[in-house]
């Protein structure tokens, strides 16, 4: 009977889960359908970053496949408030009214978050770049660069930055959970700026300037983290002690 039911229980979530990625699915990939339309002007703000650059296409499906994703990208930005939604509409039936509001809060700030690294990657991080790329040339070469490198350049580069300032979020949920003590994070300072610099090697595209651009900021948040999990920790603390007292 309970074997039968706790069955009954995971078809009920996995149902529920298909449910909510469909929408995103859907949502995301409309959004992108209509964003498409408007990929003409997109292009002319991302070429407004470093209005020098000169760029070719090589083969004949090239602009629509750069399109495509510059669509797909403008899509997860635009329909990230869609999705945070379909997560909390997802999980929050299964917690607590506390757990719901660390929940909420953790959705909300990282959506925030998520914006405001996408908006300093625009602003801050590509036009540097650029402007730093476009400056390196080669005698008797001259400067075309291709539409679909230059826009999964751009891609990675804005995505990038969204996803790096996700983490005062990440701090914050494994703080509540226990996982991330304080002592730890200050024990392992340097090691954690060392593994940022490493990070922003990874995911930033293969050039020094994108990496710092993006290991600087990074290091600003980890000190905003640090004084996040030690609010976190303190919070827990006294919460235990209150529970303690009134048991």
């Amino acid at each position: 009977m309970d074997s039968a039911k706790k069955t009954d229980t995971l078809v009920t979530h996995l149902a529920a889960l298909r449910k909510r990625l469909i929408i995103i699915l859907v949502v995301n990939i409309g959004a992108a359908m209509i964003c498409y339309q408007f990929m003409g002007t997109l292009i002319q703000y991302i070429l407004n970053l470093n209005p020098g650059m000169k760029l070719v296409y090589l083969t004949p499906s090239e602009p629509f496949m750069a399109y495509l994703e510059l669509a797909l990208t403008c899509a997860i930005v635009l329909c990230f408030p869609i999705t945070v939604l379909q997560i909390w509409l997802f999980v929050s039936p299964g917690l607590y009214k506390r757990e719901q509001i660390y929940v909420l809060l953790s959705l909300f700030f990282g959506f925030f978050f998520f914006i405001s690294g996408v908006i300093f990657g625009y602003f801050v991080a590509l036009p540097i770049t650029l402007d730093f790329f476009m400056r390196i040339t080669v005698e008797s070469v001259t400067s075309a660069v291709s539409i679909k490198n230059f826009v999964s350049f751009c891609n990675a580069t804005l995505l990038s930055f969204g996803a790096v300032f996700e983490l005062p979020v990440l701090v914050f949920l494994l703080s509540l959970l226990g996982i991330l003590k304080p002592a730890f994070m200050k024990k392992s300072h340097g090691v954690l700026i060392l593994i940022i610099f490493i990070i922003a090697a990874i995911i930033t595209p293969p050039d020094v300037v994108s990496q710092v651009l993006l290991a600087i900021p990074m290091v600003i948040l980890l000190e905003l983290s640090m004084g996040i999990c030690i609010l976190v920790h303190k919070y827990r603390e006294k919460r235990e002690l209150l529970e303690q007292s009134n048991a």
